[in-house]
């Protein structure tokens, strides 16, 4: 029995050393604030916060990465981004973040097409601080 008892202490012992260590490097392991990482996290709370970010500065200048966006796998970030885009430029080009994968296409060859043609403007980063 007294082995035992022994025994039992060990494990509790180890048991508590392996969860003090784990509770210590918890917040080693968290990932970034959503304010750190931008257009090029893989954290959806960071691309959905410089998504924000740009549309709510009216950066324009950040046109080019909210396209980028349109094509993201998640169907929150491709909304927030034309939501964001539409803000920048009044348009949509017919582009629906929840249309099937072809049409989503599309719409994203529109809005790159729109953008080499100059017929969306990206501002200057000071015009873009200037109008926020």
């Amino acid at each position: 029995m007294k082995g035992a008892g022994w025994h039992n202490i060990v494990r509790r012992c180890v048991a508590a050393v392996g969860l003090a260590a784990v509770v210590w490097l918890t917040p080693a392991c968290a990932p970034p604030p959503a304010s750190e990482g931008g257009f090029e996290s893989e954290n959806p709370a960071s691309k959905l916060y410089a998504i924000r970010q740009a549309g709510g500065q009216h950066d324009k200048t950040r046109i080019p990465q909210l396209i980028e966006q349109l094509n993201s796998d998640d169907p929150a970030v491709r909304m927030y981004a034309i939501i964001a885009l539409e803000k920048l430029t009044g348009d949509r080009l017919q582009y629906d973040p929840y249309a099937p994968a072809h049409q989503r296409d599309a719409a994203v060859r529109r809005w790159v097409a729109a953008y080499q043609a100059g017929r969306i403007q990206a501002a200057a980063p000071e015009q873009a601080e200037d109008q926020s």
